[in-house]
């Protein structure tokens, strides 16, 4: 008996071993098989003046945190102790991808994440109340690893949302959280030829904070500290000064920029009280007119507008092709293509101004084989009657025609009309490759059913303007969901003068 419990134990003792060697096998493999979370991320903005693949430049490096749920609810946000704290990802240009500082591995196969980024990478102590501060001079080029301090000055958050396990890279998209102010110089009347040029010139943002307290948890900023008496220099491209500034209310009746041109002085303020908006720039023309008599000089605001935050050529300066420029007549692009000695048939960026109309646009849908970029921002969209593919007429003035370009497989980029008022009908219906963010501007009313059904790669956000009252769509009959199919990762707000989903 005691010859038989001595040998059980033994071979007890035996399997224990061999399950746990089998263990340590499982545990290895299971090693092997754990899956690493891929991350790219793309600059939310309107690229205006070249092709921007996704806004970065090589060596760019963005900050991370990853959050596991906790069963169905999502985690929170922790200064340490996440899945990923603060990870370092960097910009590699020339293979076009971002390495991670080390692997961060999924904990499972079932539990999804919410991923937070922001850029420029740093080392924030409290990820609730993260201190940040632009730049006093923003005019200063980069110097070695150093940013320009424009770039330095800016701030880019992006977060996506309930990500399960997936071994496809997650796409994270970056919006702007702080203000940009743009002050451009115009000439008027009253200068001899060239004499406009030679003037010195500059500006001087006034009365803003410069620091702030940043929310990583939800991209908010927060205005903090004093006002800066010296003012913010901005950075200059020709006659347009461009500044980050902190979002905040500036008093009525305060000076919100000074300027000088030759030895003139001049301020500017608002009789009411001034919003500098996040994510949005804010754009002021002023026109400089010369006293024939005297020789004074007259200052007058021509143009203010927000927009959308548009790329510039200073920060995030990638290696980007330049669009070719064609100013057409509507209905007649490919005679100004051609006269500009271009062949449409290898034209892959194009930026059109004057104007256009649906001719245009089924020309470049069934004529132009490699268009990737199209930049439609500062064109003017004409009614032309052109019968559609369905046998009537469908288009008009500000409105992109029914099926404009759909099925146009090649089209990467897409930049639409500062003037629109209505997408039509399957107008970017199986534009497939169309990837990144999409932006539809204010001022548009209506997106028509099938839009842009099926842009697969559509996979970054999508941002709706305040003026949208209709979103199409309604079964077979009337054509699919506006955005049907369609790989937006972010939140999507509704504006509140929308009526029709």
């Amino acid at each position: 008996m005691k010859r038989f419990i001595l040998h059980t134990l033994q071979a007890s003792a035996l399997l224990m071993a061999l399950a746990s060697c089998e263990d340590d096998l499982s545990s290895n493999r299971s090693t092997e098989e754990r899956i690493p979370i891929a991350l790219s991320g793309e600059v939310d903005q309107v690229s205006v003046t070249r092709v921007n693949d996704n806004g970065f430049c090589d060596g760019d490096a963005m900050g991370v945190y990853i959050v596991d749920y906790q069963g169905v609810k999502p985690g929170t946000l922790l200064s340490k102790g996440n899945r990923g704290d603060n990870v370092r990802h960097t910009f590699d240009e020339a293979a076009y991808k971002w390495n991670s500082a080390y692997d961060i591995f999924w904990k499972d196969k079932h539990t999804p994440i919410d991923v937070y980024a922001y850029y420029p990478f740093s080392n924030p102590e409290d990820v609730n109340a993260y201190t940040f501060e632009v730049q006093k001079d923003q005019s200063k080029p980069a110097e070695g690893e150093k940013l320009a301090t424009y770039e330095a000055s800016d701030f880019l958050w992006g977060k996506v949302t309930d990500v399960a396990p997936t071994q496809t890279k997650i796409v994270v998209p970056l919006r702007h959280r702080l203000s940009s102010v743009k002050v451009m110089l115009v000439e008027g009347k009253g200068f001899e030829a060239g004499e406009w040029a030679k003037l010195e010139k500059s500006v001087l943002v006034k009365n803003v904070k410069r620091n702030a307290i940043i929310n990583l948890a939800d991209g908010s900023v927060v205005a903090t500290g004093e006002v800066s008496p010296a003012g913010t220099i901005p950075y200059r491209k020709d006659d347009a000064f461009r500044a980050i500034v902190v979002p905040q209310t500036v008093s009525a009746s305060t000076i919100l920029f000074s300027l000088t041109v030759g030895t003139a002085p001049y301020t500017f303020k608002k009789q009411e009280a001034f919003v500098f908006t996040p994510g949005k720039m804010h754009n002021f023309s002023i026109k400089v007119d010369k006293k024939e008599m005297t020789g004074e000089y007259t200052f007058s605001l021509v143009g203010e507008s927000i927009t959308a935050w548009e790329n510039d050529d200073v920060s995030h300066d990638a290696t980007m092709k330049e669009y070719v420029v064609i100013n057409s007549e509507a209905g007649k692009l490919k005679e100004a293509i051609t006269a500009a000695n271009k062949d449409y048939k290898k034209l892959q960026n194009l930026k059109i101004t004057g104007e256009i109309n649906a001719y245009d646009f089924y020309f470049m849908r069934d004529s132009m084989d490699v268009l990737q970029s199209l930049n439609l921002k500062e064109v003017k969209l004409k009614a032309s009657n052109h019968p559609d593919n369905w046998g009537y007429a469908k288009d008009g003035d500000n409105v992109i025609p029914t099926m404009a370009l759909n099925n146009k497989n090649s089209l990467l980029r897409l930049v639409l009309p500062d003037k629109l008022e209505v997408i039509g009908q399957a107008a970017f219906d199986g534009c497939i490759s169309l990837s990144g963010s999409l932006i539809i501007p204010e001022g548009v009313k209506r997106i028509e059913a099938s839009a842009f059904c099926y842009c697969f790669s559509l996979t970054g956000s999508l941002q709706l303007p305040s003026t949208l009252e209709y979103i199409g769509g309604g079964g077979a009959a009337l054509g699919l969901g506006a955005f049907s199919e369609c790989g937006f990762v972010s939140e999507i707000h509704i504006p509140n003068n929308v009526k029709y989903i």
